[in-house]
């Protein structure tokens, strides 16, 4: 598969210097849409270890915002990149970085507006996702979440749509995520961690690790030096250019606490 290397492969030295654990949630650390016990488990496990856990995620702010305040993680990135938040301890708030001006926000869900319409009358079967209320940035097209499961031409449509309208997309497990604006998950994953730590990707590639199933994650996968990817990334393995350094025995939830447990017990 493209010399993606078994988890059980990863080095010593990567798990002893593990720092931050970059994760995507739907499919890598859920499963059937639920949020089960060794995810959570998973992600105490690595808390408690001293590993800074940050979702990195299509999911709107809204959601964002609980994740930020209510699990123990040092951040989450969400919308593909269009903000982070994070939740400071200490001043008792959550953090809010935005990639575009407010402005800029308004403007681009003004244009997203021709999309969703166009998908909804051109490819029949599809929805708008049911979090698209709480979302700032983008516009989440459904194609197996609450509808379909679409077909993969009828998913190439929606795409087809976006794409003819001048947008930016990426698909993941179960959306079509579109928006208008120059920026991707890694675009903000970099500047999260510059504000953090004051670093680069590059200086810190010997202490990150990413986690991810889907097309959406490629970027992560063409840039970092260390990453993962959970089983069931092999239905897009024919669509990727890039490829994840090692790969899980197991799908979804169960992927990640196998890695997880990997990953720990490499550091003791």
């Amino acid at each position: 598969m493209n010399n993606i290397k078994p988890i059980s492969n990863i080095s010593e030295d990567l798990c002893k210097n593990l720092e931050y654990v970059f994760t995507d949630i739907d499919d890598t650390i859920t499963e059937h849409g639920k949020l089960p016990p060794e995810s959570i488990e998973s992600i105490w496990k690595l808390y408690k270890n001293g590993i800074n856990i940050v979702p990195v995620t299509g999911r709107p702010a809204g959601w964002c915002d609980h994740f930020a305040r209510m699990w123990p993680v040092a951040g989450v990135i969400g919308e593909n990149g269009a903000f982070y938040y994070r939740h400071d301890e200490k001043k008792r708030k959550v953090i809010r970085k935005y990639l575009q001006t407010e402005e800029m926000r308004k403007e681009g869900q003004l244009k997203l507006n021709t999309i969703k319409q166009r998908v909804l009358k051109e490819v029949p079967g599809c929805g708008i996702a049911s979090d698209q209320p709480f979302r700032v940035a983008d516009l989440a097209v459904d194609f197996t979440e609450d509808v379909g499961p679409l077909s993969q031409k009828e998913i190439d449509k929606i795409c087809k749509i976006a794409e003819e309208e001048g947008a930016t997309y990426k698909v993941s497990s179960i959306h079509v995520n579109c928006w208008y604006g120059n920026y991707d998950k890694l675009t903000c994953f970099n500047i999260f961690l510059e504000d953090l730590t004051g670093k680069s990707i590059q200086q810190m590639e010997d202490k990150i690790i990413f986690a991810g199933d889907s097309l959406n994650d490629e970027p992560m996968f063409e840039k970092l030096k260390n990453t993962i990817a959970v089983a069931n990334i092999k239905t897009f393995l024919d669509r990727l250019i890039y490829f994840p350094t090692y790969i899980t025995e197991k799908e979804s939830a169960k992927g990640f606490k196998e890695a997880t447990d990997i990953i720990l017990a490499k550091r003791l």
